[in-house]
């Protein structure tokens, strides 16, 4: 069967409220019901068997690099 997600309204005003969102902004609502239509697609990632994959170092090349002999 499948497993029903949802974020109470109570808990989403809470978390909105950390984040810094303005609570009472008339778009709440809106965002209220997005999050609501996305969660079970966040809530799929936690089913990712990701056991054999090696984690990824992202390349950062570095700001200033510094030119020796001329060489770029």
């Amino acid at each position: 069967m499948a497993e029903k997600h949802e974020l109470n309204k109570e808990a989403f005003l809470s978390m909105a409220k950390v984040f810094g969102l303005d609570i009472n902004d008339p778009h709440i609502e809106e965002l209220y019901s997005y999050v609501q239509k996305i969660i079970p697609t966040l809530k799929r990632i936690e089913e990712l068997d990701l056991t054999e994959i090696e984690p990824v170092i992202p390349f950062t090349p570095l700001e200033n690099p510094t030119i020796h002999n001329g060489d770029v």
